[in-house]
């Protein structure tokens, strides 16, 4: 039976559960006043995780393994093949030290390689271990599936969806990454105003991705197939943070969420990052400020666990909320949402 089928929010999740519904021949109408993928989906860090990052939590390991596989082949020309990728572990003040990171690794089957490259001060490293994981390139995904939004004629509308337009469909999708009417669905969201860097690192960091494990600590991933990179800090990333859902995001940052290009900003905290990076690896020194973007990171606020798995409510009848915090899980979303709504055709 032909349905027709809103979906609120055209980041990632939001495009790839209205590409799923459109093919199992639904009637599809996205909506989302920034475009396709102009969001967070587009300025986080684009891991493709493979569970190396949470340690604490068993739960975000078996959803990512699980995951991960849908969406490499769901986008795999995205997938930037280029990149290698290091965990390093600092001989201080990680929640996870390395025999323990190691035996949680094996428990789930993730292979790790003991190395010591050469750019790496281990003065301050404990242990380091390039891992098999991947990134993706955001504007090669962009282009994927705003292309397979026009292939499978999935109307899209430039603007919020409203609860006028509600009677106008089956089904609605709410995929607005734990914010507008979801906001008060998932009460275990915490909202945080992120600042995003693009750097340029010394040549030998180039298309090199450097998680250090489990505390304040700065780390890097390649800005997509470029030579450039991003910053990332959990002390320094988050300039602003609330678990209240009704708190106003404070009006010198909302004016700069979501734009389109990275620029310069005055309160950049790119030397504190540098600074923090260089403990681990010393010629971040060299690093250059390119630009920054802002934009709303919501989170799961589990700080003991560092969990970040997939969550779908179903709110008011026929209409389903879906919330993570891990663009891995996007195609998994999609079909829990599809098997949702065939359920109740």
């Amino acid at each position: 039976m032909r349905t027709r089928i809103a979906v609120a929010g055209a980041g990632i999740y939001g495009a790839t559960a209205a590409i799923r519904l459109a093919e199992q021949g639904h009637d599809v109408h996205l909506f989302d006043p920034l475009g396709v993928m102009r969001a967070a989906s587009a300025i986080n860090q684009y891991r493709v995780h493979a569970g190396y990052h949470y340690p604490r939590s068993p739960e975000t390991i078996r959803e990512t393994l699980e995951a991960r596989a849908e969406f490499i082949h769901a986008f795999e020309p995205a997938i930037v093949q280029t990149s290698r990728h290091y965990y390093a572990i600092p001989k201080e003040d990680s929640r996870t030290p390395p025999d323990l990171y190691e035996k949680i690794m094996a428990e789930h089957g993730l292979s790790l390689r003991a190395c010591r490259p050469d750019w790496m001060n281990f003065d301050f490293i404990g242990r380091c271990y390039e891992v098999e994981e991947n990134i993706y390139d955001p504007d090669v995904l962009r282009d994927l599936v705003e292309t397979r939004i026009r292939m499978l004629q999935i109307t899209y509308a430039a603007q919020e969806f409203t609860q006028e337009m509600r009677l106008d469909y089956d089904f609605l999708v709410w995929a607005t990454y734990g914010l507008g009417p979801s906001r008060n669905v998932f009460k275990i969201a915490k909202f945080q105003v992120a600042e995003k860097m693009l750097v340029q690192l010394p040549e030998p960091l180039h298309h090199i991705a450097l998680v250090v494990v489990d505390g304040p600590f700065t780390a890097f991933d390649p800005y997509g197939s470029s030579e450039q990179s991003l910053f990332g800090s959990a002390k320094n990333t988050n300039h602003w943070t609330t678990s209240d859902p009704n708190e106003p995001i404070p009006e010198h940052y909302a004016n700069l969420l979501n734009h389109p290009q990275f620029e310069p900003a005055a309160f950049t905290r790119f030397e504190a990052m540098r600074d923090d990076c260089c403990k681990t690896v010393p010629s971040a020194a060299d690093a250059i400020y390119l630009g920054s973007r802002f934009t709303l990171r919501v989170v799961e606020d589990n700080p003991e666990h560092d969990r970040r798995t997939l969550y779908m409510k179903e709110g008011a009848t026929g209409e389903f909320h879906i919330f993570s915090g891990k663009v891995v899980s996007a195609v998994k979303a999609a079909r829990q949402v599809s098997e949702a709504i065939a359920s109740r055709v």
